[in-house]
């Protein structure tokens, strides 16, 4: 019963990684998504580097690399957890662990599955 009960605490609240909950993420394809960004409040992120993002991105999106190292504190201040987070990479992988990571912050997260690439295919630039 211990045992249970830590594990949950810890799963709940870790106070050197400011993780508060579990939120909720869905990783959707490209009409899904561009759905899910049409909607009024959503706030749309690029987890790319600024020269990727500067290269083209998804309209409405602001630029939060993922690979900083202050992801974490960067989105905190940028991003409303009482909104649903858009969230894309170039092809899928980085969004995933950044989604995995705003979730466990406590936010609910759709992130693009295939990446800005399979953004392109469908919308081209």
């Amino acid at each position: 019963m211990l045992l249970a009960q830590l594990l949950f605490v810890s799963c709940t609240f870790s106070v050197e990684k400011k993780v508060y909950g579990k939120g909720e993420v869905h990783s959707v394809s490209v009409e899904a998504f561009s759905d899910s960004i049409s909607k009024p409040g959503v706030q749309i992120v690029d987890v790319r580097t600024p020269e990727e993002f500067d290269a083209g991105n998804i309209e409405g999106s602001i630029n939060i690399d993922v690979l900083t190292g202050r992801f974490g504190e960067e989105a905190s201040a940028l991003l409303d957890k009482t909104r649903t987070v858009a969230i894309y990479c170039r092809s899928g992988n980085r969004s995933k662990d950044a989604a995995e990571m705003l979730s466990l912050m406590g936010y609910n997260v759709v992130e693009l599955d295939k990446g800005y690439n399979a953004w392109l295919e469908v919308y081209g630039k």
